[in-house]
């Protein structure tokens, strides 16, 4: 696109009727607040109804003025010429309209020439990409710039590392965006299972107390009997057969223990002759009185010592009988001193005697019974937790493995993105000389790849640059949107007398159409063709 002509009415600096032709190359001259940019800003307006920064709500007609009006004359890049005129009221939004070719212009119209707000503003008014967020800057050019195959880059690495990718990343940064998500999902993983593990540990080293025994059982089984005894109808026992039991019982237990001291008496004089006979050099038969020789002392020996052992046996039997016996016989007894005519009153206090006792009892041994268990809890609730810090730390390991292996593939993602973005700026750089561009940085502490937008000039970043090394940057800029766009809009150079040392013409005037701003001390605004040897426009109402 070339323009070749502008026409003003009520514009900004300028109340009265402003016109003036526009070369290849074009100088607008003048001091400081002659109009100068008014050239830049009728352009803009006249595409877009907007400032230079895209706000449509401003009024940019001039103080004194209630209407404002801007013609162009261009020729697009099929070499047709046109006539773009627009016109707002101050006060009515009905009076305004807009005009291409003498027709009425609708925004799709006027788009076909510079496809996109951002872009048109990008390429004419240097200072608008620049001064834009990162984020904003990138989608601006990620939009112009071609689309580059993921699978041509993927092919160029070797097969280990695809086998970490597991297939092509159609979308890289979200790719890589998943594999952090998943890294720090089996993190917190693993910081949850030593949670875990922390709290299995101090059931593991909790100190279990010992399991009780219960040592009243006969007692409680007595109270038992006898209770049930004292509660059965005196009617139905017969005193007489009760007193034969507890007789008999009593004999037995007697006789027992008859047995019991004869067996004991028996034992003692068996060990006697024993030691006797054992310590005996020569022994004598305690009976005749004849010599007992070696074998058959030895055979004696053994024989009184089966004896013994005999005998030991069965006095051990007698005293669990005589045990057995004597409970027996003082359950006998509770029921015959029941028959003797005990008063219904001491057997009620009876009664209520042994249900205490037995009350008392059972409470103990429930006691007992809740202890044990609890212990028995505790020690299963170990043997679990131990069980869990093995399985913990299984899972620990595994989550550690999985963490690698993300790590890994993050690596060569990031490889990737970095060979995908080369390639893909490969287009754009061609247009770029000093300015480089770089979609990511790299992480000092991590050396993680971080998405970014970083514009260097020289290898300088912009926001350390100097007022001729911004504009020389915006420039570059503005030429590579033209370029990889094929817009082809004209180039506005503000304050060039900032930049005496860059041959502005010599490197864009080949490119298309480029005006160029210059402050001149005391020079009215003054129009110029760059090839013309006379000024053009030397005066403007």
């Amino acid at each position: 696109m070339k323009i070749t002509y502008l026409k003003t009415i009520g514009f900004r600096k300028f109340e009265q009727e402003f016109e003036t032709g526009l070369y290849d190359v074009t100088k607008i001259i003048g001091k400081n607040s002659s109009g100068k940019s008014n050239i830049l800003y009728a352009i803009v307006w006249a595409f877009l109804g907007t400032n230079l920064t895209g706000d449509d709500k401003v009024w940019l007609g001039n103080k004194n003025s209630d209407n404002c009006y801007v013609e162009l004359k261009f020729v697009d890049n099929s070499n047709k010429e046109h006539t773009l005129i627009r016109y707002k009221n101050k006060y009515d939004n009905k009076e305004n309209f807009v005009t291409l070719d003498n027709k009425k212009a609708e925004l799709e119209d006027l788009q076909a020439y510079y496809f996109d707000k951002k872009l048109f503003l990008s390429i004419l008014n240097p200072s608008y990409f620049i001064t834009k967020k990162p984020a904003e800057q990138k989608e601006l050019l990620d939009k112009y710039l071609p689309e580059i195959d993921i699978s041509s880059v993927y092919e160029k690495i070797d097969e280990t590392e695809k086998k970490y990718l597991e297939g092509i990343p159609r979308n890289i940064t979200e790719y890589i965006k998943e594999l952090n998500s998943n890294k720090k999902m089996y993190e917190d993983k693993i910081k949850a299972l030593h949670g875990k593990i922390e709290y299995a540990e101090n059931i593991v080293n909790m100190p279990i107390e010992t399991l009780k025994k219960y040592e009243k059982e006969d007692e409680l089984s007595l109270a038992r009997q006898e209770l049930a005894f004292l509660t059965l109808d005196k009617s139905s026992i017969d005193k007489t057969n009760q007193e034969k039991v507890v007789i008999e019982l009593t004999n037995q237990i007697e006789q027992i223990q008859e047995q019991i001291n004869s067996l004991n008496i028996k034992m003692q004089t068996g060990k006697r002759n024993y030691l006797i006979v054992k310590n005996e050099p020569v022994s004598q038969c305690s009976l005749c009185g004849q010599a007992i020789k070696n074998d058959s002392k030895l055979i004696a020996l053994k024989n009184m010592k089966l004896e013994l052992e005999e005998m030991f046996l069965r006095k051990t039997k007698l005293e669990q009988d005589l045990i057995d016996i004597k409970s027996k016989l003082s359950v006998e007894k509770c029921k015959l001193y029941a028959l003797d005519g005990t008063s219904e009153m001491e057997k009620q206090k009876q009664i209520a005697n042994i249900e205490l006792q037995i009350n008392n009892l059972e409470q103990e041994k429930s006691d007992i019974e809740k202890h044990n268990n609890s212990i028995i809890i505790q020690q299963s609730n170990k043997n679990k937790a131990k069980e869990d810090i093995r399985m913990f730390n299984t899972q620990i390991h595994e989550n550690e493995t999985l963490i690698k292996n993300i790590t890994k593939a993050k690596e060569i993602a990031q490889k990737l993105y970095i060979d995908y973005i080369e390639e893909k700026m490969q287009f754009a750089n061609q247009y770029l000389k000093n300015v480089k561009i770089k979609y990511y940085s790299i992480l000092r502490d991590t050396g993680e790849i971080k998405s970014d937008f970083i514009i260097t000039y020289k290898d300088t970043e912009l926001k350390n640059l100097s007022r001729s090394e911004t504009i020389a940057t915006s420039l570059e800029l503005s030429n590579m949107f033209n370029k990889i766009s094929k817009v082809n809009l004209p180039l506005f150079i503000d304050d060039s007398e900032s930049c005496a040392d860059y041959d502005f013409i010599g490197t864009y005037s080949k490119e298309g159409q480029i005006l160029i701003a210059e402050v001149e001390q005391g020079q009215e605004l003054n129009i110029q063709d760059s090839y013309a040897k006379e000024d053009t426009y030397p005066q403007v109402a």
